[in-house]
């Protein structure tokens, strides 16, 4: 038994996530992607130390820069992690906005053996000297039963069949067809989305109050560490300030450009929630108390979310 709270960053769900945990005894667990690495709790806006102290908090700041963040790896730690709560007795609540995460839970993942590291080397050097079309073509050529299923601009899924089949002689879709899920029974899933001119004023905002906090020396200690290609460099915002710290752009530019990835980023995940999970309640304002009361009195219905894209 536990609670899912989803929905687009800077809506809220961490302040609700807290609001939830003493309400229930429960604990939270991360399915943030980007709120996994230990070296940019700023721009991930992480738990901070004041927030941490209220109730346990799992999985934040667990990898480091090189660490690739899988929704393999992440499942299985947050399987071991969601028995462990309820081994102690205390409700599991499980908060983020990357939504393979949240499904993998829900819907499962697919029991694929593992992939040889010259097998992925090979499709990746394959991927980089083959256009989309001949690549779709090479990938349809050797499992011609994902034609039609995956598209050709869908490079990473693409690549990601080419491994499978070349692994394993199987299609991706006979394991796909074999995925079971982690969690049995969810107590409610719960999706954060303020109407979206609120949403993006939230995100302005944020960005704002992130540089107060010292973001820009966060992703300035990062650069002298790593390369821009490295696993923790994908999250949103820090491309645009290293553009900013190598005197690329002004510091009003890298402002617009990192609330403008971050709305961008934000609509896509609207747009994965309104059309990936099918029953949910709904929490436009996760200030409002009369939204919130729902959670623990569970006397209001729940809504199936807008089959449209904002």
């Amino acid at each position: 038994m536990c609670y899912i709270i989803g929905g687009p960053t800077a809506s809220g769900k961490s302040k609700l996530a807290l609001w939830l945990a003493h309400h229930v005894d429960g604990e939270i667990i991360n399915a943030d992607s980007l709120q996994l690495y230990k070296s940019i709790p700023i721009l991930s806006a992480a738990p901070d130390n004041a927030e941490l102290a209220q109730t346990r908090h799992h999985l934040f700041g667990i990898y480091y820069d090189d660490q690739i963040s899988t929704v393999q790896a992440w499942t299985q730690l947050a399987q071991a992690t969601i028995e462990n709560v309820i081994k102690r007795q205390k409700k599991p609540i499980i908060v983020g906005g990357t939504g393979m995460y949240l499904n993998a839970l829900i819907q499962g993942i697919s029991p694929i053996p593992n992939i040889s590291t010259d097998i992925k080397k090979a499709v990746r050097a394959l991927q980089s000297n083959l256009s989309k079309e001949d690549f779709y073509e090479q990938v349809i050529g050797h499992d011609p039963s994902i034609q039609g299923h995956l598209h050709q601009n869908d490079s990473q899924r693409l690549g990601r069949a080419l491994e499978v089949i070349l692994q394993t002689g199987q299609s991706i879709r006979y394991f796909q067809g074999k995925a079971q899920p982690i969690l049995k029974q969810v107590n409610k899933f719960i999706v954060v989305m303020p109407e979206k001119d609120r949403l993006y004023n939230l995100i302005n905002a944020r960005v704002i109050r992130m540089l107060d906090e010292g973001v820009i020396q966060e992703v300035q200690a990062l650069k002298q560490k790593v390369s821009l290609d490295a696993p923790v460099c994908k999250a949103i915002g820090v491309k645009e300030i290293w553009q900013y710290l190598a005197n690329e752009t002004t510091k009003e530019e890298m402002i617009s450009l990192l609330q403008q990835a971050t709305r961008q980023y934000a609509k896509r995940q609207i747009t994965w929630f309104k059309n990936q999970v099918n029953d949910a309640l709904v929490i436009t304002d996760p200030f409002d108390p009369s939204q919130i009361a729902q959670l623990v009195r569970g006397k209001s219905a729940e809504f199936a979310l807008e089959k449209t894209a904002s």
